[in-house]
């Protein structure tokens, strides 16, 4: 029977450990559910790293005019759109989208060498447990917060537990016991209208940064975006659009 694993920070991530597993990156309040907003709006590619030299060096190789997104320890970035989910209606879209930032994108660079690799956060978890449950017998799941600046998140713990109880309502699985805390925290977090996620460290510092309303956004936005975010050679598509379905080799 398959087992669900939780990493709690990006920082514990061993990379070459994930090669046969399928692994989902979560961070709720900037980088994964501002790519759920991207792919939602049709940009194509979403391509995610690690830093601002990086984004900048990939968009001048780039034969097409892309969108630059990004924060460096909750600092803007000049030239760089912050990766807030809200700002992402306001700005022209179909278009190459490159991010990078403090925590989500560095969370994905760590876990590229997965066998799968899907981008989740509380918008989409549903339809990620949902392409999971197609991986049941190919090796564990990893789900992997990206945490805060090396510390633990507990949105971003939610955002997990948010995967675990959808797959558990279909299938069977062993949890660890990371797993069984994180499945718990979100359905705490559920039952009071995540009431909890209010009073977290990142909104406290988005706050500082004058995105107070970013926290509200992704929660109004609960299972409300129709994306299945997935990396491949670098790139982050919608599978849906991709292959009309949620299936891939």
């Amino acid at each position: 029977m398959n087992k669900i694993h939780v990493i709690t920070q990006k920082e514990l991530v061993e990379p070459d450990r994930l090669k046969e597993a399928t692994v989902v990156v979560i961070d709720v309040f900037l980088a994964t559910s501002t790519i759920t907003f991207l792919l939602n709006q049709n940009y194509h590619p979403v391509i995610a790293t690690e830093n601002a030299p990086n984004a900048s060096t990939i968009a001048g190789q780039m034969d097409i005019d892309s969108l630059l997104l990004g924060e460096n320890n909750g600092n803007e970035i000049p030239g760089f759109l912050f990766p807030d989910p809200r700002l992402i209606e306001t700005v022209q879209q179909s278009k190459p989208a490159i991010i990078c930032s403090t925590n989500g994108t560095r969370a994905i660079e760590a876990a590229k060498k997965a066998k799968h690799l899907y981008i989740s956060s509380i918008t989409n978890g549903h339809l990620v447990a949902e392409q999971l449950r197609k991986h049941v017998n190919e090796g564990p799941i990893v789900l992997i917060c990206s945490g805060n600046g090396g510390g633990f998140s507990l949105e971003d713990f939610i955002g997990a537990g948010h995967i675990i109880d959808r797959l558990l309502k279909k299938e069977s699985f062993v949890r660890t016991d990371a797993a069984k805390l994180a499945q718990k925290a979100f359905l705490d977090s559920e039952k009071q209208g995540f009431h909890d996620l209010y009073d977290v460290d990142t909104r406290h510092f988005l706050k500082q940064l004058n995105y107070l309303e970013t926290v509200d956004y992704v929660i109004d936005h609960f299972e409300n975006v129709s994306v299945l975010p997935w990396y491949k050679n670098g790139e982050i598509v919608d599978l849906f659009k991709v292959t009309g379905g949620g299936q891939h080799e």
